[in-house]
């Protein structure tokens, strides 16, 4: 059975997805749309990926059918197609159906309900489970939080490094700098830390903190500051640390599920329903006015990392 499962996404939205696609991955063979980075990531889980930028995906969403044909989607055969997007006018179900006019279709939000306190990767499993496939909410979870979802050579290296993620996808999760200089200090004053290579990681939605953090890195003996590491790098740093910290992320939920173990601080949005899945996570949740914010990420930092 080939099904067709289109999700685009930001790196976070489509890691969210891996366990289900996991799930799916012995049981049905899973073509899977979405975009990068994120794809990079969940290749292994299916038999193949897309990018939605790419040549031919436009015309899922014309408001206009061809008069006769199909509408030449890069997939040309599916025996069910499944598709999370926002779709108040029905026009991407309307252009599936045209498209696969033998296999059932089925649109869904991208997200849960407003209001409904789901996990986003329970919702997603759902989602799929009620159109039939063999996966659930329950075992997508499970599964992500008793072992990692995402393996590699790093399973056998040295965990000697401990690294730090400044950035998000949005200001309002994000800790400001000068947070996180203390953050890098005070963990280089830790005898259990002290002595782990410290990586600072920064993405494309941190350039702009590239000039300060440069600017204060002498403060921290042996900094490493790296920006938009390629795939294989930042899999390799993720892989070697003893403890990864970062906010609601990408690279959060990237390091969670290789099973690095980590510590993830949550500002704004909910972990209940954004929460990093992985056999090692710990979420600190920062309270109004968290006077003890540093402290609980110090006793959570020593209960978490080996």
């Amino acid at each position: 059975m080939k099904v067709l499962i289109i999700r685009p996404g930001a790196l976070g939205d489509t890691l969210l997805m891996l366990p289900a696609l996991t799930a799916l991955r012995s049981k049905t063979s899973v073509d899977f749309v979405g975009r990068q980075p994120g794809l990079r990531y969940v290749g292994d889980a299916v038999c193949r990926t897309m990018d939605l930028e790419t040549t031919g995906w436009h015309r899922l969403f014309a408001d206009q059918l061809p008069v006769s044909g199909r509408l030449s989607l890069p997939v040309s055969k599916a025996d069910q197609v499944v598709a999370f997007f926002k779709d108040k006018e029905g026009i991407i179900r309307e252009n599936l159906e045209f498209s696969f006019p033998n296999a059932p279709v089925s649109v869904f939000p991208a997200f849960p309900p407003k209001g409904k306190m789901i996990h986003v990767a329970r919702y997603l499993a759902e989602c799929l489970q009620s159109t039939g496939l063999p996966t659930s909410g329950d075992r997508a979870i499970k599964n992500a939080s008793k072992s990692p979802l995402l393996s590699g050579p790093w399973t056998s290296k040295k965990r000697d490094g401990i690294v730090f993620h400044p950035g998000s996808g949005g200001a309002n999760k994000n800790h400001p700098p000068d947070f996180w200089m203390t953050i890098l200090s005070r963990f280089q004053e830790m005898s259990r830390f002290a002595h782990l290579r410290p990586t600072l990681l920064l993405g494309p939605a941190e350039d702009r903190l590239q000039a300060f953090f440069k600017n204060h890195a002498d403060a921290v003996p042996r900094l490493e500051i790296l920006f938009c590491p390629e795939k294989e790098m930042l899999m390799d740093i993720l892989g070697s640390a003893a403890l990864y910290l970062g906010h609601d992320s990408g690279i959060t939920h990237l390091s969670g599920l290789m099973g690095t173990p980590t510590l993830a601080l949550f500002k704004q949005t909910d972990p209940v329903q954004w929460g990093p899945l992985g056999p090692f996570v710990r979420i600190i949740h920062r309270r109004k006015a968290d006077r003890e914010l540093f402290e609980r990420i110090t006793v959570a930092a020593n209960e978490l990392a080996p």
